[in-house]
């Protein structure tokens, strides 16, 4: 396939040298396309025409004129105009096309700059790629704004999609790289904006929903990369009545080393000190904040105690390789925004430091962490 040499002619079009469909010794057939910001729809920027030439007097091979001596204004009744196309003429055309949409589309739905040339056939491919998956425009909205995920279940519908997944994985690296990164903001941008449209829901099984459905939204509190194994996880202390058992919100596990990790949810309304001071600018941690550590501490208790026959049940089930060495406890509740007064925050901070192997952070806090994650990846920084 030729290559694509364009020459801009104003802020919203540019034209492409001809390519030749047929040719002959002295007339050929030329499709002279033409590269527009389609404001009513980006999702079709090339239009063009079919244009029959004649070889100039001069017989010279790169002087064409274009036939021009028929017009359709000047049809009459009963007459009519015939153009038919070749089987390999017509696959020429509809690659020429495509190729030249992947260059507006690659191009971040801008016009190339003036003088640029383009591999067609590269763009070609890559046109075909996101035509099977439909509106370039709307793809890449769908991947900022829902993440990857979105685009693998858009994948799966589609009858051609062994072809797409074909075609993806001859990306480039700085190409796959580029889909990384947009698949990143937008799973950070999705699991940030459910927080702060929901930052007054009190409603603990929302939360402990939400933080399974952007689970890397707690990976962000750790030194090491994590993995959810289990949700409403048993953790041993059931009697011979079957009765009393303990299941923790989230196991995780660090995903290098298959340690446990616990994590208890509450929500964001959880108070975290009690309303009244217990001493001058001394304020005591909440009976909620108190119970979810006693609480989170049974559990890491009863998992230490009925470990090994735990394991079992995982790997026989799942086939999930766990480890255990004093696991450590995360607790996500509350607000900073309850600590509306110096003696607040430094009582809440020195309560949570004087923990050991139990870490608490608040729902701010922890989204706040991905906010500057998106900031990072953003350049925002």
């Amino acid at each position: 396939m030729p290559k694509a040499k364009i020459t801009t002619t104003s802020a919203d079009s540019a034209v492409v040298e001809p390519f030749e469909l047929r040719s002959g010794s002295t007339t050929r057939l030329v499709f002279k396309p033409l590269v527009v910001n389609n404001k009513a729809d980006e999702s079709k920027p090339v239009k063009g025409e079919l244009v029959w030439q004649r070889r100039g007097q001069s017989q010279r091979d790169d002087e064409w004129e274009d036939e021009s001596n028929f017009k359709l204004s000047q049809m009459t009744a009963g007459s009519g105009v015939k153009l038919e196309l070749r089987t390999d003429e017509l696959y020429l055309l509809t690659q020429i096309v495509r190729g030249l949409y992947g260059v507006f589309w690659k191009g971040g739905n801008r016009l190339p700059r003036n003088g640029d040339e383009f591999e067609l056939a590269d763009y070609a491919k890559a046109a075909k790629t996101l035509d099977a998956l439909g509106n370039a425009a709307d793809l890449l909205k769908l991947i900022a704004e829902d993440g990857f995920v979105s685009l693998v279940q858009l994948l799966a519908r589609q009858e051609n999609s062994s072809e797409v997944i074909q075609a993806l994985t001859g990306l480039n690296l700085s190409e796959l790289a580029e889909i990384n990164s947009l698949a990143g903001i937008g799973l950070l941008k999705k699991a940030l904006n459910t927080w702060q449209s929901n930052s007054a829901n009190s409603d603990e099984e929302f939360w402990q929903k939400t933080l399974s459905e952007h689970s890397f939204v707690l990976s962000q509190v750790f030194s090491s990369p994590v993995v959810v194994i289990g949700e409403k996880a048993h953790v041993g202390g059931k009697n011979i009545q079957n009765k009393g058992g303990k299941q923790t919100d989230f196991l995780l596990k660090n995903s290098l080393t298959d340690h446990v990790l616990i994590i208890e949810i509450k929500t964001p309304s959880t108070d975290l000190l009690e309303s009244k001071e217990y001493r001058q600018n001394v304020f005591a941690p909440s009976k909620e904040l108190g119970g979810a550590i006693t609480q989170i501490a049974t559990y890491k208790q009863k998992l230490s105690k009925e470990f090994d026959s735990l394991r079992a049940e995982t790997q026989d089930t799942t086939g999930e390789p766990i480890r255990l060495a004093d696991p450590m406890c995360l607790i996500v509740i509350g607000s900073t925004t309850q600590l509306d007064t110096p003696p607040k925050r430094d009582s809440f901070e020195l309560f949570r430091r004087g923990l050991s192997n139990t870490e608490i952070i608040t729902f701010d806090e922890l989204f706040g962490k991905v906010e500057v994650l998106l900031n990072l990846l953003q350049g925002q920084a």
